[in-house]
């Protein structure tokens, strides 16, 4: 890629997870010269968030006016580019002509999206052309789907390495670690919330259901026996390699697997992972759980099954209205999202951000049974504290070269698109892998 102006642009910093990745790129890149710009509608607020978030003797950002149905706009941004962090959703109302600026301009492009219709139609639209640009176009790049995709390659390496055998099956059981949650401002993001109402609104599509949606022979009939054997879990279960209740993960149980999917089926390695792969994942019900000194671990099982049956119900409902034919289904669905959305600027308390945090612990299989076990760990709030932080590393690695050294170009998965190195890189970012 051709030198350009700047290594990195924010596209969006003025918003509240925008302000996040301004503060997490200054921390990042303390000690290293970094050629960057913020960009946005409005060029008042930015600057406000330069004065605010970047310190007087770090190299500070240019300051772009760009809006995303401006053509024009976008393209000169692209052009002077080298990865462009698009954090201006909802990304299926405006993220396409950003993307499409990229291709043409031959910027990589990161966002932070979780709607997976919207990234069906990338795919079918645009992935050939940004493969013929040698462009990477990574959607999904924050907690959704990022560190999920990175520790299923993790672990199939390390089975390969141990066992010189492929991975059969991967399973995450992600726990939520440090501050429990005590306001519904404090558990979900915007981006999240969003993302939501985009699929609500827009999605006709059975992407919430298909798993194997992002694959390349979608409509093939290997990929509808994909879909079945990994098809969404709603039902909690008790999980007997953590001893404790699970459901299906929050906020949206359907992001991940066809990211992972599409991720196997781009690299395409009989050494990595058998053709009757397998993924799946769920939450902890333990961690969100009160504990109790009475029988501690025992007397949590019937609240454990409690919230588990609290908490699947309405994503196996959100999954159902998502997916069906009609749409006065969803109008419930929709006022509750709604409700439950942040005011504009709104978002968790500073303690909130700083205190939370999560794990995940990653179990792979070959099919000879040969077993292996990691943990990954990370610090803060998971959509709008490690999300940033994480997806900033990942531009800061594609910008300089330390990542994204793969064969891999077009409408591809952060797996795929940065390489294995994002596992060490994500360090930078508060996220640690580590064999159990």
């Amino acid at each position: 890629m051709a030198d350009k102006r700047f290594d990195v642009a924010i596209l969006g910093a003025s918003g509240f997870t925008g302000q996040q990745a301004v503060r997490a790129l200054v921390r990042q890149t303390a000690n290293a010269p970094l050629r960057w710009a913020v960009a946005g509608r409005n060029p008042e607020k930015l600057r406000k968030v330069v004065a605010d978030k970047v310190p007087a003797g770090v190299v500070q950002p240019d300051v772009v006016s760009v809006d995303a149905t401006d053509l024009d706009a976008l393209a000169s941004l692209a052009a002077a580019t080298r990865v462009l962090l698009n954090l201006a959703g909802p990304y299926a109302l405006t993220g396409e002509s950003v993307v499409q600026a990229c291709i043409a301009n031959g910027a990589h492009y990161l966002d932070l999206s979780g709607e997976t219709f919207w990234v069906r139609q990338l795919i079918a639209r645009h992935h050939r052309a940004a493969e013929r640009a040698g462009v990477k176009i990574i959607a999904c790049c924050g907690y959704e789907s990022l560190p999920f995709d990175l520790a299923t390659l993790w672990a199939a390496r390390a089975l390969r390495d141990r066992y010189g055998a492929p991975a059969r099956e991967v399973k995450i059981i992600v726990s939520f670690t440090g501050k429990r949650i005590t306001r519904i401002a404090d558990a979900l993001s915007g981006g999240t919330v969003a993302s939501l109402q985009m699929m609500l609104e827009h999605d006709r599509t059975d992407s919430v259901r298909n798993a194997a949606c992002l694959l390349p022979d979608a409509d093939s009939a290997q990929a509808k026996i994909t879909a079945r054997r990994n098809a969404v879990r709603f039902v909690p279960q008790f999980d007997e390699d953590v001893r404790a209740v699970t459901a299906p993960t929050v906020p949206a149980p359907f992001v991940n697997p066809p990211i992972v999917l599409r991720s196997v089926a781009l690299m395409n390695d009989a050494t990595l992972f058998t053709s009757d792969f397998s993924y799946h994942e769920a939450t902890n019900m333990a961690s969100l759980v009160p504990a109790t000194s009475l029988l501690p671990g025992v007397a949590t099982l019937p609240l454990q099954w409690a919230a588990a049956a609290s908490l699947a119900a309405p994503l196996a409902n959100l999954s159902a209205a998502v997916a069906g034919p009609l749409g006065f289904e969803r109008e419930p669905l929709r006022k509750l999202v709604d409700w439950l959305a942040p005011h504009s600027g709104e978002g968790p308390t500073e303690a909130a951000l700083a205190g939370m945090g999560y794990a995940f612990d990653v179990f792979a299989g070959t099919a000879k049974e040969q077993r292996w076990r990691g943990r990954v760990e990370a610090q803060g709030h998971p959509g709008y504290r490690s999300t940033p932080e994480m997806v900033v590393a990942a531009a800061l690695g594609l910008a300089s070269g330390t990542l994204g050294q793969t064969p891999h170009h077009g409408v591809v998965t952060p797996a795929t698109g940065l390489g294995i190195e994002a596992v060490d890189a994500l360090g930078a970012a508060g996220v640690r892998y580590f064999e159990a």
